[in-house]
Parts: C-alpha cells; sequence; structure tokens
C-alpha cells in the first residue's frame, strides 16, 4: 500500500467507527477491550489521532490543530473533526517527510500513515463488535499490510518479540503466507509455505484478528500446537 491509500484508510475506517457512535450507547461495554466504553474506545482513538495531528504539523512548520480533549454529547462529530485534522496534516506531508516517531527505524510521516490505518482499522471493528456487527478488515490488502505491520511494531519495541524457537504459519485464503520463528533475539519473518508449530487458515483479514487476540468473523482453522500462539500473545500484545 502507498501512503495515499494509508489515507483513505484512515478516512474510512473512522467514518464507519464514527456510524457506530451514532448507534451506539456511550456506556455501552466493547466486547474486545472489556475494560472501555464504546466513549473510551472513542476517546482514545481520538486522542492517538489528534497526538499525530499535533506530531505532524511540529514536522512540516504548520500550526497544530485545535480540539477539545474529549468528545462533548456529539462523539461521532469530534471524531471526525480529529480525524479530518490528521488526514489535512498527513496531506500536508509527504511520506518521507520527517518526523518524530516511537519507531527509531522509521521517523516519517509515512510511518503515521500506515500505523494510523491500521490503528483505526482494529480499533473500528472493537467499536462495531459494540453493536454486534463487527465487519471485515477491508479491503484484504489493509488485512495483510496490517500483519505486516505488526512486524514492525515488534521489532520496535524492545520489551517484546521475544520467543524460544515457536514458529507460527499464516496461511490466508488469499494467498499471503508468513512463517513467524519467535527467537529469543526477536521475530524471523519467511514468505513463504513452510510447516510451523501451528498453522492458522483462513481469510486475511480474520488472521490478522486472531494476531490482534480479536475472534475472527469467519473460520480460522487451527492445526497444531496450540502454545505457539499462546507463546505469539505473549510476543505481541495491543490494547
Amino acid at each position: 500500500m502507498d501512503y495515499a491509500e494509508y489515507i483513505d484508510a484512515i478516512e474510512q475506517q473512522t467514518g464507519a467507527f464514527t456510524k457506530v457512535l451514532m448507534r451506539a450507547d456511550a456506556d455501552d461495554r466493547v466486547p474486545t477491550c472489556p475494560d472501555w466504553s464504546v466513549r473510551d474506545l472513542a476517546i482514545h482513538v481520538g486522542g492517538v489521532l489528534g497526538f499525530w495531528s499535533h506530531v505532524l504539523a511540529e514536522g512540516t512548520g504548520r500550526p497544530k490543530p485545535q480540539f477539545d480533549a474529549e468528545p462533548g454529547a456529539a462523539a461521532g462529530l469530534w471524531l471526525l473533526q480529529v480525524a479530518g485534522f490528521l488526514i489535512n496534516e498527513l496531506k500536508a506531508a509527504s511520506a518521507d517527510t520527517a518526523v518524530y516517531t516511537w519507531n527509531p527505524n522509521d521517523q516519517t510521516a509515512g510511518f503515521v500513515a500506515r500505523r494510523m490505518a491500521h490503528e483505526t482499522a482494529v480499533h473500528r471493528f472493537d467499536a462495531q463488535t459494540a453493536i454486534g456487527k463487527p465487519q471485515p478488515i477491508d479491503p484484504p490488502a489493509l488485512a495483510a499490510d496490517g500483519i505486516e505491520e505488526i512486524f514492525v511494531m515488534v521489532d520496535a519495541w524492545p520489551d517484546s518479540g521475544r520467543g524460544n524457537g515457536e514458529t507460527l504459519h499464516l496461511h490466508s485464503a488469499e494467498g499471503n503466507e508468513w512463517l513467524i520463528a519467535m527467537t529469543p533475539d526477536g521475530l524471523e519473518i519467511t514468505r513463504e509455505h513452510a510447516k510451523g508449530d501451528m498453522a492458522l487458515r483462513g481469510a486475511v483479514s480474520d488472521i490478522e484478528l486472531v494476531l490482534y487476540d480479536r475472534p475472527p468473523i469467519g473460520e480460522v482453522e487451527r492445526i497444531g500446537d496450540p502454545a505457539a500462539l499462546e507463546a505469539w500473545y505473549r510476543v505481541f500484545k495491543f490494547g
């Protein structure tokens, strides 16, 4: 996926999230984030979007967008406003614009666009679980890139990505394949058909959801030693 596609994904995913906010009760619990209500989740996502809009403004020398720290009664409109600010700042930059990020290997606006595309996609799914109508991470290219981006996050987090040699093979219905080896030195990733301690087979969106410790929408076949998936959840934790 390219920079413009990530920006489009942010707009689409936040738009879908907003529809949930217009239908759900603010106090409804989010099954996939049990400590949070729908309003809590909106505040989290809006806060992250707003933070990165300020980071991008600093990087380009533009005025920082001004917005309320939390929504009033119209949480959906607030989230759309904050998302719009981030989208504007991303469009004012380019993929290679130098900005602060927490990834020492990628200090660019391109990192922000990619991270926020997947942040909003997963949390849009979370929000939809609160009304009982979760939708896949779509299109499949977004889900496949989301899996790839998990590896980037794990690599950038010094206290994660450690295992004892467990291997997990991912085989999507769309044709993507990965072999994840969780070693004491970090992840080793190959993109090939290979045998792992455990295999996950299903739609690429559902495989991404399982990696995020979310319930898949469709069936994901799990073959082999479940300890490999348990090891994965120790390696990668996402709120």
